[in-house]
């Protein structure tokens, strides 16, 4: 599944059950890949406010970037969300 920040400010991507975080900048497109099996979908979302929940229905996901590299959690994280 593909996701892209279409906004001006960081889009936080929080992807479970891993409980990881990856912030997109404006413009960033990443994907997102279950592996494993699931039943009906491979992803539920939850769009809020600069942040997009996604799921992985497989219990295994990976984030990657347009290069195909897998993407770090905590990646382009604000330093007052670190604190």
């Amino acid at each position: 599944m593909f996701v892209t920040n279409s906004g001006e400010s960081l889009l936080e991507l929080w992807l479970e059950p891993f409980g990881q975080d990856f912030w997109l900048l404006p413009g960033e497109t990443v994907t997102v890949t279950s592996y494993g099996t699931w039943n009906d979908h491979p992803f539920e979302t939850l769009h809020e406010p600069n942040q997009l929940t996604v799921w992985a229905t497989s219990w295994f996901a990976t984030v990657t970037d347009g290069t195909g590299a897998e993407v770090p959690g905590g990646r382009n994280r604000p330093p007052k969300v670190s604190e």
